[in-house]
């Protein structure tokens, strides 16, 4: 565009003005005889000429100017050759099998499954499959059997598993580097909150009562602690009080973000940590205990009791209009998801992996639906009209078609001109020199 106006309409306006322009010019020259004129005619007849030609030669390519029907509308005429030339030149030179292979290569699939995961468009999807699949998977069984599916698998699973390792590089990355800080204090939160309930004071001040009677080993300590008691000296309900109290201030001060005094304490571990490896006896007692807890839960009911009726709950939240809204559970899924996906897609391992399942995927894609590429050009072009086949490659070129026109005016312009300059300064001189 020039000015705002687009190049088709310069292209017309200077075919206009060269016709207006030469009209004047061809009658002023009965009147004008001067030498400027001369060339401003051939200027201004030059420029007309071009002009005409050029819009003659780009109008039939796509429609008969004037109606003239020999050689043009091209396009038209030719449209099945040009669209099966056009499945040719890319099933055989810009889209082959081997070409495409190759682009693949150099494509990075997990920028993209990031950006869309994370978008809105995405995010709602995957709200919509959940809900879809909850549905699908639910129904398929009743609770109790999901509840006896669900704890076979998971004993399997767990009696596969040691936990030394797993438990010792938990624990050193926690004490070495402060990883995973933000479930530490969540887990201190929790921590504190249990502390406050009843029953830890209750079940404390029996312990620390306990230990008082069992410290009554002779009758002068019987009598020595006994008016201790009597005279409120030694109280078992205000000793656990105060160490529930001193307690809650040390996890109040450790869950403060990079506190040293959790740091410090944390830090005492490292060694017993590190060596717990190289210690068989008590990594093959930490299994044993792993394996015995195991066997010990009753995960039917658990399942049945706790997990079954959260998935129920789930399955019939999704069926509300209010889906997707806030705080719904298809939500909190999606955002856990979200989370799982933050967390373990920066994983360079995991990353590698799944870059490398969607090469193989996207490959075998293309290995099949190759030959598709021509058939789906031929489908598409040859299903549109002709004036829609036309507007698709004239909506296409139509600036540089545009341009053509107007430099067509211009070299015309340029090349009259200098055929007048040479007549005038060159030809007719050399003729009198020659007294022709």
């Amino acid at each position: 565009m020039i000015g705002g106006v687009p190049y088709r309409v310069w292209a017309n306006r200077i075919l206009a003005g060269s016709a207006v322009l030469y009209a004047l010019v061809f009658v002023g020259q009965f009147y004008i005889t001067a030498t400027w004129y001369d060339a401003l005619y051939w200027l201004v007849q030059s420029a007309l000429i071009g002009s005409v030609a050029d819009w003659f030669a780009v109008t039939a390519l796509f429609r008969k100017p004037l109606g003239f029907p020999y050689h043009t509308a091209l396009i038209p005429r030719n449209k099945e050759r040009m669209i099966s030339g056009l499945v040719n030149l890319i099933e055989m030179r810009l889209l082959t099998l081997e070409q495409c292979q190759r682009a693949l290569q150099s494509v990075k699939f997990l920028p993209y499954i990031d950006g869309y995961i994370k978008s809105d468009r995405g995010r709602q999807y995957i709200r919509k499959a959940l809900r879809s699949l909850l549905h699908l998977v639910w129904h398929s069984k009743s609770e109790k059997e999901w509840a006896q599916w669900g704890a076979e698998k998971l004993r399997y699973f767990l009696h596969r598993q040691s936990i030394t390792g797993p438990l010792q590089q938990f624990l050193t990355d926690i004490c070495r580097t402060n990883k995973h800080e933000t479930t530490i204090i969540k887990g201190l939160v929790l921590l504190q909150e249990a502390l406050d309930k009843p029953q830890v004071l209750f079940w404390l001040t029996n312990t620390i009562d306990r230990e008082i009677q069992a410290r009554k080993e002779n009758l002068l300590s019987a009598i020595l602690i006994g008016a201790s008691e009597s005279f409120d000296i030694i109280n078992a309900r205000d000793m656990a009080m105060a160490m529930l109290r001193e307690l809650y201030m040390i996890l109040e001060r450790w869950k403060q973000p990079g506190s040293t005094e959790r740091l410090v304490w944390m830090q005492q571990w490292l060694e017993p940590l590190q060596e717990l490896a190289y210690n068989s006896s008590v990594s093959q007692t930490i299994d044993r205990v792993w394996q015995r807890w195991i066997d010990e839960q009753d995960w039917e009911s658990i399942l049945e009791s706790y997990v079954c009726p959260y998935i129920h709950n789930v399955i019939h939240m999704s069926d509300k209009e209010d889906t997707f809204a806030e705080g719904t559970p298809v939500n909190v899924l999606e955002r856990s998801l979200q989370d799982l996906w933050d967390v373990y897609s920066k994983n360079p391992e995991l990353q590698a992996k799944l870059e490398n399942m969607c090469q193989h995927m996207a490959s075998y894609v293309l290995v099949r639906s190759h030959a598709l590429l021509g058939v789906i050009v031929r489908q598409v072009l040859g299903s549109l009209s002709t004036e829609k086949f036309i507007y698709f490659i004239e909506s296409k070129v139509e600036d540089d078609l545009s341009w053509i026109r107007i430099n067509g005016a211009l070299v015309g312009a340029v090349c009259g001109l200098g055929a007048w300059s040479f007549l005038h300064f060159i030809y007719e001189p050399l003729l009198a020199l020659w007294g022709l």
